[in-house]
């Protein structure tokens, strides 16, 4: 984890804002991995624009949803005021208030994405949702009953990341994916998802899940009848 590109900026720069904060998501799922990454995500209990300003000049701070952006040698770097969310309405924006890493966590899309390491002591991931468990038998599982409804692009990006690793479905999250509604959501986030995923090493790969699930419907290939 220590390794990762860009630790050690971001540890420095907590000690000089005296917040304590932790890596959060997709940089511990890769280091996890044995994988790297571009960029990481950064949250804190405290002063997410204080630390933010450590880290580098001049951070982009999106005050809606408590982050801030900052452009680093290592790549862009998102810090966060650790947030609870509420959903107004199946497939609306969140409204987020300001809560605990353990609350943070919980409102993530997959327990793979669920985890934490805290960057004045990263021996042990925070794991409180079984995200390693489920990437050794290399699951993807959503985190409540509820996810795909308050935010059915979750079903989207579980075609991305089960492309990209390789990844099953655990049961009762394709249950829940195969129901999502797709048209709660603007048609600019479905797209946005979908953009994300056609830049990915593998985009047939999930395009076809998506196909499979019956979230999408793929044209046929030149020569092929329906």
């Amino acid at each position: 984890i220590e390794a990762l590109p860009g630790f050690a900026a971001v540890r420095a720069a907590a000690e000089r804002a005296g917040v304590e904060a932790y890596i959060v998501g997709g940089g511990v799922r890769d280091a996890l991995l044995g994988e790297s990454r571009g960029d990481l995500d950064v949250v804190t209990e405290a002063d997410h624009v204080a630390l933010a300003q450590a880290l580098g000049e001049r951070p982009r701070v999106h005050g809606r949803f408590a982050t801030a952006t900052v452009a680093t040698p290592y790549g862009p770097i998102d810090v966060a005021r650790a947030r609870a969310e509420s959903y107004p309405r199946p497939g609306a924006l969140p409204e987020v208030t300001p809560a605990s890493l353990a609350d943070d966590l919980g409102r993530r899309d997959f327990t793979i994405n669920a985890m934490a390491v805290s960057l004045a002591d990263p021996g042990v991931p925070i794991d409180p949702y079984g995200g390693i468990d489920d990437l050794r038998t290399e699951l993807l599982r959503v985190l409540h009953p509820r996810s795909f409804i308050d935010d059915p692009t979750r079903a989207l990006r579980a075609g991305r990341y089960a492309a990209r690793f390789g990844f099953a479905l655990e049961e009762e999250t394709e249950a829940g994916l195969r129901r999502a509604d797709l048209t709660t959501v603007s048609a600019d986030r479905v797209e946005a998802e979908l953009r994300k995923l056609a830049l990915e090493p593998d985009p047939r790969r999930g395009f076809e899940l998506l196909d499979a699930w019956g979230l999408i419907e793929l044209a046929p290939a030149a020569g092929e009848t329906m």
